[in-house]
């Protein structure tokens, strides 16, 4: 609205942006004359008393009443001596007057009385134009008003305010009026979000922030078909909805993310090329060298394993009868969704690449599984998780070797399950008091449990070492932008903003010696 429009401009821009917006409104024409005269247009406006007539101020609240004016701006209309014949353009004049100001209402500098002096002198501004021209008499007269009302509030207001019409945002170094809008958004899209800097947003409602955005070029008036202007371009508006769309969408991308990621190490991608591995063993151990003897060559065995990221992505809109309708609910709910949307997507490439292949996993280099007996991190019979089958796992995944067959040390610190094993998986790792040794529990804080829904065979678990101690499950997004990106353009085809989610993702095993599977029973 008006009011948000103006706030924070510098004084000598500040008439200038209300008279742009008021160029948008509806005008008055003033009939001359005193008490005793009659007004033009042809109703006798007065009688003996100095009184207008009462079909007079019928015609003129007639008018008011179908631009739904108030009773205080109707007396303006007949104490300017409105002519009849104008009185519909006097009252749509009015009706814009009235909505730029209403902002401001109760405001120091703008109560009742200063709203309906300014009024007053807009409707006799226009008392010299040609009657009949309804709509140059309304933008005169809108005009007018939109002039004084900016030159009242320039006085009144303070050297600094918070939103600027400039790019900086004035009075917080490195903070755009975009971040401020954004941040105002924020607090109406999460519940627990309290503003700082976008404080003067928080309650503004959609299309004034793109009136704001766009200069005045954002009208809810009927002449303006032109309703977005450049309010949903790369203005301060469409970039401080995507800012907070981008960090709703974080937040429930965070909430909802993978428990198998935690277990994978993450590492960049600076294209969609292959992402190729390289394991490096030293082969043997140091040789004892003999006093002057020599130092003996050791060998470097290496292998490798490759993934590649892919693009994931969908779009959603704000259309303009959102932003008109203030329906800031459907937009924050779509962000919501296509961040779970991201997360999901990965939850269901790492479970994937756990449960391929009938659960044996992706072929290795080697040509082997990758949970298999000859990689030692296969249980040679399905069982129950018990603390007998999770010594098994953590024995197996010590006796792993290195690449040239020397002894490495892989400590098992994740038991990953599916929801229906969750419960027992806790029973396990859970710390109890224990009265002989029988009873001690050797995995007590040992293991972190890590329950993933995504995982659709019931009875199989897996035992795995924290990521790169060693390199066993990787994931990489395209030169390390993290989670899904949020992008955004102005529609053409249909009146809406387009936001596009995309995640560049990509997956994959590097090494079995970190992992180990029982498929349960």
């Amino acid at each position: 609205m008006f009011a948000k429009q103006i706030s924070g401009t510098s004084a000598q821009n500040r008439s200038l942006e209300l008279a742009k917006f008021g160029r948008g409104g509806a005008g008055i024409a003033r009939a001359e004359g005193n008490p005793g005269q009659t007004t033009t247009g042809g109703s006798n406006r007065a009688v003996a008393n100095g009184q207008p007539s009462a079909r007079y101020l019928a015609q003129i609240r007639m008018a008011g009443q179908r631009a739904q004016l108030s009773a205080a701006f109707m007396d303006v209309m007949a104490d300017t001596g409105t002519v009849p014949a104008n009185a519909d353009a006097v009252a749509a004049g009015l009706a814009q007057v009235a909505q730029m100001v209403a902002p401001f209402a109760g405001s120091a500098g703008m109560d009742e009385a200063a709203v309906l002096s300014i009024a007053r002198r807009a409707v006799l501004s226009a008392a010299e134009l040609p009657s009949g021209n309804g709509t140059e008499i309304a933008d005169a007269i809108a005009g007018f008003a939109g002039q004084e009302a900016a030159a009242t509030m320039a006085r009144l207001e303070r050297p600094l305010r918070p939103v600027s019409s400039d790019v900086t945002f004035r009075g917080s170094s490195g903070v755009t009026r975009a971040d401020a809008m954004a941040d105002g958004l924020m607090a109406r899209m999460v519940a627990g979000h309290v503003p700082t800097h976008g404080r003067e947003f928080a309650n503004m409602r959609l299309d004034e922030m793109a009136q704001l955005s766009a200069g005045g070029n954002y009208l809810r008036g009927r002449r303006n078909a032109s309703m977005f202007g450049g309010a949903m371009g790369t203005d301060d508006f469409g970039s401080a909805l995507a800012i907070a769309s981008n960090k709703v969408l974080l937040q429930a991308y965070e909430a909802s993310e993978s428990q198998i990621k935690r277990a994978s190490r993450e590492i960049e991608a600076p294209d969609f090329r292959p992402i190729n591995s390289v394991r490096v063993s030293g082969g043997v151990e140091l040789g004892k060298v003999k006093e002057n003897g020599e130092f003996t060559a050791g060998t470097i065995t290496d292998a490798g394993e490759a993934f590649v990221i892919e693009t994931y992505g969908k779009i959603f809109t704000l259309t303009r009868q959102a932003i008109v309708n203030d329906d800031l609910g459907a937009f924050e709910q779509s962000a919501t969704m296509f961040g779970q949307g991201a997360a999901l997507t990965e939850a269901r490439i790492f479970a994937t690449l756990l449960e391929m292949n009938s659960g044996a996993g992706p072929v290795m280099s080697d040509t082997v599984n990758l949970f298999d007996a000859a990689h030692g991190n296969l249980a040679s019979s399905g069982g129950a998780l018990s603390i007998s089958t999770l010594s098994a796992a953590r024995t197996a995944m010590r006796r792993q070797k290195g690449l040239a067959g020397e002894a490495i040390r892989v400590d098992p610190a994740m038991l990953i399950v599916p929801p229906e094993l969750e419960t027992v998986a806790e029973q396990l790792v859970a710390e109890i008091a224990a009265t002989t040794t029988d009873e001690s529990n050797p995995f007590t804080a040992k293991l972190t449990v890590l329950a993933d829904a995504h995982l659709t065979d019931e009875d199989a678990w897996y035992i795995a070492a924290l990521p790169g101690r060693p390199d066993g499950l990787q994931h990489a997004y395209l030169s390390g932008t993290t989670g899904p990106q949020i992008f955004t353009r102005e529609g053409f085809e249909t009146d809406a903003s387009e936001f596009k989610v995309r995640l560049d993702f990509g997956a994959g095993f590097v090494d079995h010696r970190a992992w180990y599977k029982n498929p349960g029973v």
